[in-house]
């Protein structure tokens, strides 16, 4: 008996994917709300898994698309505190949430150059920021992108952001990828103001942003060729709490990969670090066009 496949073209292909995005992005806007448990995820065709940390401080994300810096190139960026600076900084912390704060050693010119990590936490580490740790001096990815320049058909549920609900107020703050489109990646930082108890599920901010970016970027006219198209998402969940995810769509679902929660409280900068070097990964893995 002759068998007969059925060749399904790179276009027919994008579009199918394409559609299941649009599909899910659709569904979480109108039914995520708060802390999302994995069957609700399930539901909506996203497949989440917590990822641990490796003895060479890597995540295992399986596939990987993301290589972050390496530890020395960020440590060569830190200079240490004199012990009056410490002292100060110890005090400064017990008295007043950092973020945000007016006195942050960084100059307000230079804030935009830097992750939401160093520009929170730099008062208050063991730690000072010396003047080349700018993302791109780190990153082959720019905040030049046609991502983060808004060339797409405004909706407001495609907005980078969400001010609508306190319990999902979110905001993405900055969208790194490849200015001439030959890579398909994309890296952004997350940033909310949520209460996280012992509790690791993923938030339906999370999920909206990795997939209201998802949805706009396939249907970018620039972005035609590429069928897969990762993301890293460094997101911050309060001032002190945040974790790593990757995600992409492997043709049939979503499929977000989560670090555990990380504390950038006191005096510990492992963190910080870690989060810096994923912060300013390069493109890695197969993500080619069609």
């Amino acid at each position: 008996m002759a068998i007969f496949h059925l060749h399904v073209s790179p276009e027919a292909r994008r579009q199918k994917i394409q559609s299941r995005i649009n599909d899910t992005h659709a569904l979480a806007e109108m039914c995520l709300h708060g802390p999302v448990q994995p069957k609700q995820l399930s539901k909506l065709g996203i497949h989440a898994v917590q990822v641990s940390l490796l003895k060479n401080d890597l995540f295992k994300f399986k596939p990987c698309f993301f290589l972050p810096a390496p530890a020395q190139t960020i440590r060569t960026c830190l200079r240490a505190k004199s012990h009056d600076e410490l002292q100060n900084a110890v005090s400064d912390d017990e008295k007043t949430d950092s973020r945000g704060s007016s006195d942050s050693s960084i100059s307000r010119t230079l804030v935009t150059q830097y992750s939401l990590i160093v520009d929170s936490r730099c008062d208050k580490l063991p730690t000072a920021i010396r003047s080349n740790l700018f993302l791109d001096n780190l990153s082959s990815l720019r905040e030049c992108g046609a991502t983060s320049k808004g060339k797409w058909r405004y909706q407001p549920d495609l907005e980078l952001s969400n001010h609508e609900f306190d319990t999902d107020h979110w905001e993405i703050l900055h969208l790194f990828e490849d200015a001439e489109h030959e890579l398909s990646h994309i890296i952004f930082d997350l940033r909310q103001d949520l209460d996280v108890d012992k509790t690791e599920y993923l938030t339906a901010g999370e999920i909206k942003a990795i997939l209201r970016v998802m949805t706009v970027r396939m249907g970018l006219a620039c972005y035609h060729e590429h069928v897969l198209m990762p993301i890293l998402v460094v997101s911050y969940l309060n001032s002190k709490q945040g974790r790593i995810l990757q995600a992409h769509h492997d043709g049939r679902s979503v499929i977000i990969q989560y670090t555990p929660l990380f504390n950038f409280g006191g005096l510990a900068y492992g963190p910080v670090e870690l989060f810096l070097r994923y912060y300013c990964s390069r493109p890695a893995g197969i993500a080619i066009s069609k």
